[in-house]
């Protein structure tokens, strides 16, 4: 049965933090409004006040989303393996060149999440670069996963160190913002349109600095 006119339509969380992942992922956090949502989703602004309490909200709801989808299909794959492959492989995945899943599978291989259509590097990336224009809970769920990240990472790392993958020279943690770094420069770069190869060429060169050894990937 239609709704009655003028009664607001029942929200559906689940479907509106559907549509405004894809919309901040498209078109970025700090260029949808909130009622440019409302009107897909055919619900009032105040129904998404109530649910959500504001916009903040929302917004890291739909961020959360993705960072789920990013501890289950992604950073766990550093705690099971021991081979330095699954950290070339997970860059030039990150800049759209296909590699072996046996050592890396990206977050298009998720099943909890669908990505849009069109859209363009990692919403995680893309969330860091405007943090500073963000509000409180969203920021705070950008903080968690980058710490929840670090954790992985360096678990990672000095197994790598220890099997003579990485280098000692210096110590876990400056290894893991370097590559943390050099992720998001990555991202940068594609968002960017500069030729992926050309950023292949970067990152070889930035990760040879942290690399005992030259990596043949087969």
């Amino acid at each position: 049965m239609k709704n009655p006119v003028g009664r607001p339509k029942t929200l559906d969380r689940k479907k509106l933090i559907n549509i405004a992942f894809e919309e901040y992922w498209l078109k970025g956090f700090n260029n949808v409004t909130l009622s440019s949502i409302a009107n897909i989703a055919k619900i009032s602004r105040p129904g998404i006040y109530k649910e959500f309490k504001d916009e903040d909200g929302l917004k890291c709801e739909a961020l959360k989303k993705y960072t789920n989808a990013l501890k289950n299909n992604v950073t766990k794959q550093y705690i099971k393996s021991n081979d330095i492959r699954t950290l070339i492989c997970h860059f030039y995945s990150t800049i759209g060149i296909p590699q072996n899943k046996k050592y890396f599978r990206g977050i298009r291989h998720a099943s909890s999440i669908n990505i849009p259509k069109g859209s363009k590097g990692c919403f995680y990336e893309k969330a860091k670069i405007v943090k500073y224009l963000l509000s409180e809970k969203t920021v705070n769920e950008i903080n968690a996963f980058e710490q929840h990240r670090k954790n992985e990472f360096i678990i990672y790392i000095k197994k790598m160190q220890n099997n003579g993958k990485i280098t000692k020279s210096f110590k876990s943690d400056v290894i893991y913002e370097y590559i943390s770094a050099t992720l998001s420069m990555a991202q940068n770069l594609e968002l960017n349109e500069m030729n992926k190869f050309k950023i292949k060429s970067i990152v070889d060169k930035a990760l040879s600095c942290i690399l005992s050894q030259k990596i043949i990937l087969n």
